[in-house]
């Protein structure tokens, strides 16, 4: 009696899915790409620790694939990065994202952005350094101190009111009492800067390190001056210049900013969507973790002045997690720190 061909090919199923689960990590990636797409626009701190990233970590990842950066814009604060990575990206193992710190605490804080994606549920890769964003004055700025801005206005360049070019010199507004007023949607540390030059706009915030390596000359000429930085302790780069936490004045105040501030553990920090296979997050975290210790990695970040202060996926996705779990009483507080109410 032949054999019944549909009984013969629903038997075979089973083999043939078991054969494709069973596929490799380094045959899986062999001959692909990974798009890395990075919610910033070009020329800033991020451009560069990503670029600097995608050229050494693919040589980690079994089957060393290519790794293609593409900038997304900075304009919101990369919400639009988080959004796509949270629902449309592919969950195979081969977009991995950058995002801005800011978007880590505004599902919580900005009723615009919650709902639309979930930290908790990212699949955190590793985070190369934390980021201590400043908010600072040009040098031609009617107020040159904190003081003075509690006096006098001060124009302000943000990119959006979910990126750290906002919120810190408005929780200032909120702690002090700071004048400072907001020209939004300018499209990463490129514009700003010019807008500085062109006398737009009397200042602007960012990561110190955009300025160490894009316009180390306002530090030469001293054009630039930082008032203030968020972060859980003060930069390195700046270490006389005050924290948001060391200007808090009540225990309310410092609740807040220590989820605020927890954020900056997120700054340059990379991630799959949800749903990204385990095997494949495994793999991703251990290639960027031997990236942090590969010394053409240190020499080139180095060499384009970055700080490389490491941290791990796992240790993120706990610190992701606990930021999402936040009392509702101190994200009350945060939301008016921020101005989102």
């Amino acid at each position: 009696m032949r054999p019944n061909k549909l009984a013969l090919g629903l038997a075979l199923l089973p083999l043939a899915g078991g054969l494709a689960s069973a596929q490799s990590i380094e045959q899986f990636y062999t001959g692909k790409t990974i798009n890395f797409i990075v919610g910033a626009g070009a020329g800033g701190s991020y451009d560069i620790y990503a670029r600097t990233l995608a050229g050494h970590m693919g040589k980690h990842i079994p089957g060393k694939p290519i790794i293609v950066v593409k900038l997304a814009g900075g304009v919101g604060g990369g919400v639009s990065t988080s959004v796509q990575m949270e629902h449309t990206a592919p969950k195979d193992g081969l977009t991995i994202g950058m995002t801005q710190p800011t978007n880590i605490t505004s599902q919580l804080t900005e009723p615009t952005v919650a709902g639309k994606y979930d930290i908790s549920k990212w699949r955190w890769l590793g985070n190369m350094a934390p980021l201590r964003n400043f908010a600072g004055v040009w040098h031609t700025a009617p107020a040159q101190t904190l003081e003075e801005a509690t006096k006098v206005e001060v124009i302000m360049g943000a990119t959006g009111r979910n990126s750290p070019t906002f919120t810190v010199p408005q929780s200032l507004n909120e702690i002090l009492g700071t004048k400072f007023k907001f020209v939004l949607g300018y499209n990463g540390v490129a514009d700003l800067n010019l807008a500085m030059e062109r006398g737009e706009i009397q200042g602007r915030g960012a990561s110190w390190v955009s300025v160490v390596a894009q316009a180390p000359q306002y530090i030469r000429d001293k054009k630039l001056k930082a008032l203030v930085v968020d972060g859980l302790t003060r930069d390195p780069l700046l270490p006389e210049v005050p924290t948001l936490l060391e200007l808090a004045r009540t225990d309310d105040q410092k609740a807040a900013l220590l989820m605020i501030c927890g954020s900056s553990e997120f700054a340059r920090s990379v991630f799959l969507p949800p749903g990204a296979p385990q095997d494949r997050v495994d793999a991703l975290r251990r290639a960027f973790d031997a990236t942090m210790k590969d010394p053409d990695f240190l020499a080139e970040a180095e060499r384009v002045q970055i700080p490389i202060e490491p941290n791990t996926g796992e240790n993120l996705d706990k610190i992701a997690k606990q930021i999402v779990a936040t009392p509702p009483s101190a994200v009350a507080l945060a939301r008016k720190l921020l101005g989102s109410e």
